[in-house]
């Protein structure tokens, strides 16, 4: 055996003697997988809130469309398919999320039809109403019964007018409007009104500088009679009211009624709303005198 062939042999001993090389260290554990991040789902926004805030006279209220009408008190929340109503004399407020309002006048019925974040629809079914919808943060639209009209602004205000027959006027009073139909739309600036029958296209006609209203007083203000014939003119499509009565008005804006007189002291008041949404009134005393007229005696003197 040669010299290297002995150090090799005293080289390998060693290594089996001290087992260093035969006992690897383990590699270290691998590093823990970190658990995966839950990311929660973004909560949906919240619906705009309308809420019943005002009511002056008798006003009513319906939760839902199968509900039953019964009186109403404030403040109240009103959800889908609530409605609200009011009678003659009646006004009611509806808030609409932080600053915007819709203003129902007297013999009015609305809806709610529609609530998102952003969006507030109602849907008029007869009467008038005005609509602020506030800063911009909410839209707010109104449709009507009887016709494929739509009004929408998110600024400014506008009003509505629904004769329950098809009529539908729309006036912007601040801002813009955009008026839709099934037969077209238009966009109203402030002080522009429009008018849709049906499904027809919205036509835009200039707003009258004021109401029409023209009643043909009787000349005489006291009388026998138990009624008295009332004859008048107002805008085709008004609203008439006679003593709180609503009167028939006919396509030409006439209208003719036999108005009941009480004995003795008689205040007949006359009103009227077009269909801009604007009012006039006039008003007359009547006073009935059934008492028999006085008997002078006719003294002849002795011839």
């Amino acid at each position: 055996m040669n010299r290297f062939a002995a150090a090799a042999l005293v080289i390998a001993a060693s290594c089996e003697s001290c087992g260093s090389c035969a006992q690897k260290p383990a590699p270290p554990p691998p590093a823990p997988v970190p658990a995966p991040v839950v990311v929660a789902p973004p909560k949906p926004p919240e619906a705009v809130t309308v809420q019943l805030s005002a009511a002056t006279g008798e006003v009513q209220i319906r939760h839902g469309a199968g509900a039953n009408w019964q009186p109403t008190s404030v403040p109240l929340p009103l959800g889908l398919d609530d409605a609200v109503r009011t009678s003659v004399g009646g006004a009611a407020t509806l808030k609409i999320g932080r600053d915007g309002s819709i203003e129902v006048r007297e013999r009015t019925e609305v809806s709610v039809r529609q609530l998102l974040a952003n969006r507030a629809r109602f849907r008029l079914e007869r009467g008038r109403i005005g609509a602020s919808p506030g800063k911009g943060d909410v839209s707010v639209a109104v449709e009507s019964s009887g016709s494929s009209a739509v009004a929408e602004a998110s600024t400014g205000s506008f009003a509505v007018f629904n004769d329950g027959k098809g009529l539908v006027a729309v006036v912007a009073e601040a801002g813009e409007v955009k008026l839709t139909s099934a037969g077209g739309d238009t966009v109203l600036a402030a002080g522009q009104g429009a008018r849709v029958v049906g499904a027809a296209a919205p036509v835009q006609e200039a707003v009258p500088r004021s109401v029409l209203l023209k009643v043909a007083w009787p000349a005489e203000k006291v009388t026998r009679q138990a009624t008295v014939t009332l004859r008048g003119e107002a805008d085709p499509g008004a609203l008439v009211s006679i003593n709180g009565r609503e009167m028939p008005v006919g396509e030409d804006g006439k209208f003719e009624t036999e108005v009941p007189l009480e004995p003795g002291a008689n205040r007949i008041a006359v009103r009227s709303c077009d269909r801009f949404v604007r009012e006039a009134g006039d008003e007359e005393p009547l006073r009935v005198d059934r008492r028999p007229p006085p008997v002078r005696a006719k003294s002849e003197g002795w011839r």
